[in-house]
C-alpha cells in the first residue's frame, strides 16, 4: 500500500519557493521584468568588448562547457519542478507539459553547439534565438503567477536569456557569421515541431504546444491571434518569415554593397 501511494497517488503541491501563486505574481515593464534583460545587455558588451581576450584565454573551453551545463540541468529542473506543481489545481494534465516548445528545443541545441561549437548548429540557433527568443523577453506571460520569490521565474530567464548570450558569444569570440542562405535549416526544424505540436494537441486534452491550439495566460502576442489553430498556423509560417528576413537583411546588404564595390572597381578599371 505504501509503495502504491508512493507511485500512484503523488501529491501535488504550489506551495514554497518551487511552487506558484494562485494570483498575479510578476508585472510586466516592472524591475522584475527589465533587471534580467540589462544583465544580457551588460554579459553582451563585455563579451564583445573582452573578445580577443576571452577567445585566447585558456579557460575558454571549460567556459563553454560549463554554460552548456547550466542550460541542461535549467532545463531538467523546469520537470523536475512539475513534478511538484502539477499543471492544474488538481495536480492532473501533466501530458500537456512534454517536451515540445521552441525554446526548450533551442535550448537543448544551444548547449551542443557550445560544447561542440558547431557551426552547423549556429545557423539554426542564430535565427530562432534571435527571433522566437527574444519574443518572450518583452511578453514573459507564461510566469504572471511567478515572481522573484519563485524557481519558475530565475528558471525561465536562464532558459530564454542564456541561449542568446550563448549565439552572440559565439558570433563575437569565435567570428561565427550567419548565412541567410542557410535559413532553411531553422525553418525545417520548425516545421518538423510543428507536425509534432499539431498531433499532440489534437490528441491531447487541453493541449497547446507551440501556442497553436489557443493563446497563454496573461498579456502575450500570441493571444492577439484567433483562437484556431489551423488559422493560427499560416499566420505563424508568415510571421517567421518576415522575422527571419528582418534578421537576415544585415547580411543581404552588406553582400550587395560588396558586389556593387567589387562591380565600380571593375568599371572603374575598364575606363
Amino acid at each position: 500500500m505504501f509503495l502504491s501511494n508512493l507511485l500512484f497517488e503523488y501529491v501535488f503541491s504550489n506551495e514554497g519557493f518551487f511552487g506558484y501563486s494562485k494570483t498575479k505574481d510578476f508585472y510586466e515593464f516592472s524591475f522584475a521584468h527589465f533587471a534580467p534583460i540589462i544583465l544580457l545587455c551588460v554579459a553582451l558588451y563585455l563579451t564583445f568588448r573582452y573578445r580577443e581576450k576571452i577567445a585566447s584565454w585558456k579557460g575558454e573551453e571549460t567556459l563553454r562547457f560549463i554554460l552548456a551545463a547550466i542550460i541542461i540541468l535549467n532545463e531538467g529542473a523546469y520537470y523536475w519542478r512539475i513534478m511538484y506543481v502539477g499543471n492544474a489545481d488538481n495536480g492532473e494534465q501533466l501530458l500537456t507539459k512534454l517536451p515540445l516548445e521552441v525554446c526548450e528545443w533551442s535550448a537543448y541545441l544551444v548547449a551542443f553547439m557550445m560544447m561542440k561549437k558547431s557551426k552547423h548548429i549556429y545557423d539554426i540557433n542564430f535565427y530562432i534565438c534571435l527571433t522566437l527568443g527574444v519574443i518572450p523577453l518583452f511578453t514573459p506571460a507564461v510566469i504572471s503567477t511567478t515572481g522573484p520569490t519563485y524557481w519558475r521565474y530565475y528558471q525561465f530567464w536562464i532558459e530564454h536569456l542564456i541561449p542568446i548570450y550563448a549565439v552572440l558569444y559565439m558570433t563575437f569570440v569565435h567570428g561565427f557569421r550567419p548565412n541567410y542562405r542557410k535559413v532553411y535549416k531553422p525553418f525545417a526544424l520548425l516545421c518538423g515541431m510543428s507536425v509534432l505540436a499539431i498531433i499532440a494537441n489534437l490528441n491531447i486534452p487541453d493541449a497547446n504546444f507551440m501556442y497553436m491550439a489557443a493563446g497563454t495566460t496573461g498579456d502575450s502576442i500570441a493571444n492577439i491571434l484567433p483562437q484556431n489553430m489551423w488559422v493560427r498556423l499560416p499566420l505563424y509560417a508568415g510571421i517567421l518569415i518576415v522575422l527571419f528576413t528582418l534578421v537576415s537583411l544585415p547580411q543581404i546588404i552588406k553582400e550587395i554593397k560588396a558586389k556593387k564595390a567589387v562591380l565600380n572597381e571593375k568599371v572603374s578599371e575598364n575606363a
